[in-house]
């Protein structure tokens, strides 16, 4: 819980699942959804301000976690590379997504319970 300057408070989660010695959480998330919209790992680094080798770093070792591909990425040719989400990816992204809303509506009636 934090206070802002009038007094307020608010709660803010962050959610990661865990694999093994790794986890999905909001930065790989992120990356997925901006891939999603740009069509491109490098803009949703540049985005995200991350550097494409810790971005790629992130993405390989959730792969290895997760034991299958997030990306599917055709480089160069007519019209210049491109980035997509796999099958698996995608349906990854939108359970989480689904799990984040409704965790967070849960956790906004406990917290108006317990703090409202």
């Amino acid at each position: 819980m934090t206070l802002d300057s009038r007094g307020n408070s608010h709660f803010n989660a962050r959610i990661k699942i865990v694999y093994n010695d790794s986890t999905f959480g909001p930065g790989i998330a992120r990356i997925m959804e901006l891939v999603k919209e740009t069509g491109s790992l490098s803009k949703a680094y540049r985005i995200m301000e991350l550097s494409p080798s810790k971005g790629w770093k992130i993405i390989k070792n959730a792969e290895k976690e997760l034991g299958f591909p997030l990306f599917i990425s055709v480089i160069g040719g007519k019209g210049g590379g491109k980035s997509e989400l796999s099958k698996e990816g995608e349906d990854l992204l939108s359970r989480y997504q689904s799990f984040v809303s409704e965790l967070n509506m849960e956790a906004e009636k406990l917290y108006k319970k317990y703090f409202g």
